[in-house]
């Protein structure tokens, strides 16, 4: 570094800037990573993105809820009737692409 630092005793002004982030119980994937659960008693496979409260679900296909948090962020997908459709929903695998 050639440019020398100018020291000055001249005052400085302070100003709070308020919070621009959401509180933290607002953020998207707050809590735990996201995880997949298969229900054999209901037959469906949840993909849960957030543990955040489900407050509205639509069924983007016959098969397939998509479920959203009060922020309107999808935070699960449910397959019903997922035998008919995964392989083997017991057995599943991740892979990070």
């Amino acid at each position: 570094m050639s440019r020398r630092i100018k020291y000055t005793d001249e005052p400085m002004e302070a100003r709070v800037i308020p919070d621009f982030l959401p509180a933290p119980d607002k953020l998207r994937f707050r809590e735990n990573a996201a995880r997949m659960v298969y229900d054999t008693k209901h037959d469906s496979l949840r993909l849960q993105l957030s543990n955040a409260k489900v407050v509205r679900r639509v069924k983007a296909d016959p098969a397939v809820v998509l479920e959203y948090d009060d922020l309107n962020n999808l935070v699960g997908v449910q397959v019903l009737k997922a035998s008919k459709r995964v392989t083997n929903p017991q057995m599943l695998a991740f892979a990070v692409a």
